[in-house]
């Protein structure tokens, strides 16, 4: 169990020091299936980032450390360029070095998922799943309005070694950001 854990440890270490001594590799993620649903009075948006992984950011993700993305969602009068309604959540990913699993939070369903497959654990991470984003009241029928969703990942520490690490690097330190076409309200509940 103690060579586990220091064959782990060592792993994370080894890792650190590669990901600050070479250049990162980024990727451009995009955002893929962006739709909004109604349901009641209720607006709800899915999607998912795609094109969002690169080698270095797995080894990230298997040393244990929480690392997070943020998802803003804004629905926006394009009319005027007001948003009128808005949504953040948080989608958390850790490896368990003792259990050998993933854990991935959804903040917007104040959810949190267990899965042994690191692959299927990285889709959880990016996906968006029916999230309640606003009510539907907040739309005037005679106006047009369109979604934008971006996301970005926060900086991390790592004691001892630098003071933060942006992760940003890995998505060339460039938002994805997607932008809907313009729809009315009526087009939501037909």
């Amino acid at each position: 169990m103690l060579q586990f854990l220091a064959d782990k440890l060592g792993t994370g270490a080894l890792f650190v020091s590669q990901l600050l001594l070479t250049a990162v590799v980024g990727t451009e993620p995009t955002f893929q299936d962006v739709r909004l649903e109604v349901s009641g009075d209720r607006l709800f948006c899915s999607g998912q980032l795609v094109e969002s992984f690169t080698p270095d950011l797995d080894l990230l993700l298997q040393s244990g450390d929480t690392v997070i993305i943020h998802f803003e969602v804004d629905l926006v009068n394009a009319t005027n360029d007001s948003v009128v309604a808005i949504a953040d959540w948080e989608h958390h990913f850790q490896y368990s070095l003792l259990e050998d699993d993933y854990t991935v939070y959804r903040s917007e369903h104040d959810k949190t998922i267990f899965i042994n497959d690191f692959t299927q654990a990285k889709e959880e991470w990016v996906k968006i799943e029916n999230a309640l984003f606003c009510r539907m009241r907040v739309m005037q029928d005679d106006q047009h309005y369109f979604l934008r969703i971006s996301a970005f990942m926060e900086e991390m520490e790592m004691p001892g070694i630098t003071n933060r690490i942006n992760l940003m690097s890995f998505w060339k330190r460039i938002r994805p950001v997607h932008i809907s076409e313009t729809f009315e309200k009526r087009q939501l509940v037909l």
